[in-house]
């Protein structure tokens, strides 16, 4: 594959994740941005500025370099879009994709004092030793000290909840990042649905959960689970004549 046709299955990759994220019901409209570092490393693609998520295509993602400035494209990024993206993408190049929203289950749990994944669930346990919790909300991104300090706690792990704010999956392909976009939503709302009956929780012992986290593992990519998830989404916005492609 060629560095362009690597770049354009990125776009293509990248934009259907917006498109879902729209048919989940996990955007803000033109706010929350998602990306993805180029073939190379030097460059990252991401939503500009204005557009809704919806409105989001393969060809109008712009490349931006991690000072901010806009190599290719029309637009811009949002501000709070650089001063997230590309310290996490500078300081832990792991992280190829980055997706950032304020989807209601997963930012609902954020908002609760010590809100955490409660390891209760089957689901659940495909995060488990993958998650950290950024409590240490100070505003609205402005300066890129805001994404330096995400990128601390991230670490090596995959999930990012932002204290008071929303949530970061991050992973090195769109489809990883997805996934978890995806299923953090679900263990996020079965979590508080459980929460709301005001009866306590059946937690899993500690080694059945490292023992389900084990069989998640084994099923998400030994058995191709998260890519062929991935690819039966495209299908159902490619079913609905849905633009992204473009």
């Amino acid at each position: 594959m060629t560095l362009h046709e690597a770049e354009q299955k990125l776009r293509v990759d990248l934009a259907a994740a917006f498109h879902l994220a729209v048919a989940y019901n996990l955007h803000e409209g033109i706010a929350n941005h998602f990306s993805a570092v180029l073939p190379g490393g030097k460059h990252f693609l991401v939503n500009p500025f204005g557009l809704h998520f919806s409105e989001i295509t393969a060809s109008n993602l712009i490349v931006c370099d991690f000072d901010g400035k806009v190599i290719r494209g029309d637009g811009a990024p949002a501000a709070s879009a650089h001063h997230i993206h590309a310290p996490i993408h500078r300081l832990a190049p792991r992280a190829k994709v980055l997706l950032h929203t304020h989807q209601p289950y997963a930012t609902a749990l954020a908002m609760l004092s010590g809100g955490r994944l409660e390891w209760a669930l089957h689901t659940t346990c495909r995060f488990y030793g993958r998650v950290a919790y950024d409590t240490d909300y100070d505003g609205v991104a402005l300066s890129d000290s805001v994404g330096e300090r995400m990128a601390s706690v991230l670490g090596c792990a995959e999930l990012l909840f932002l204290g008071n704010h929303g949530i970061i999956t991050a992973a090195p392909n769109v489809a990883q990042a997805w996934d978890d976009l995806y299923f953090v939503e679900r263990v996020a709302q079965t979590q508080l649905l459980a929460m709301a009956s005001g009866k306590p929780l059946a937690m899993l012992p500690p080694d059945l959960i490292q023992q389900v986290a084990e069989q998640t593992r084994h099923e998400r990519f030994d058995l191709g689970y998260i890519d062929r998830h991935f690819e039966a989404q495209k299908r159902l916005l490619d079913a609905a004549a849905c633009i992204y492609r473009n």
